[in-house]
């Protein structure tokens, strides 16, 4: 479950709604922010236990970088959305950073494949 999904769901309530467009891009950019950091880390995590033979606990841990991948890339459209494409240098850099993350968690599955072996 993403850290703050209620951003994303359509039922928002009358104060979510009243949010300026201001406050919803610095929230969502924080929440990229944040599930990418997510990602990256137990992508990261994964490998390092697939590395030391533990093959459930990495697979655990690919799980959760999974699922904050899923959150950054609904934070991802959701930034690209409020700012119509209009990113300032710091929301490029998080937005790109982003788009890395299919990487990450590919070297965790790879080093769990090799692991298997």
């Amino acid at each position: 479950m993403c850290v703050q999904s209620d951003i994303y769901t359509n039922k928002r309530n009358k104060k979510q709604k009243k949010r300026s467009k201001k406050k919803m891009k610095k929230e969502t950019l924080k929440q990229l922010e944040i599930e990418t950091k997510a990602c990256k880390h137990y992508a990261e995590r994964a490998r390092e236990k697939a590395k030391e033979g533990n093959i459930s606990a990495a697979i655990d841990l690919l799980d959760i970088a999974q699922t904050a991948k899923t959150c950054a890339d609904r934070a991802h459209e959701e930034l690209w959305k409020v700012t119509n494409g209009k990113l300032n240098d710091k929301e490029f850099k998080t937005f790109a950073e982003a788009e890395t993350l299919n990487a990450a968690i590919q070297k965790a599955y790879q080093a769990i494949k090799a692991a298997r072996k």
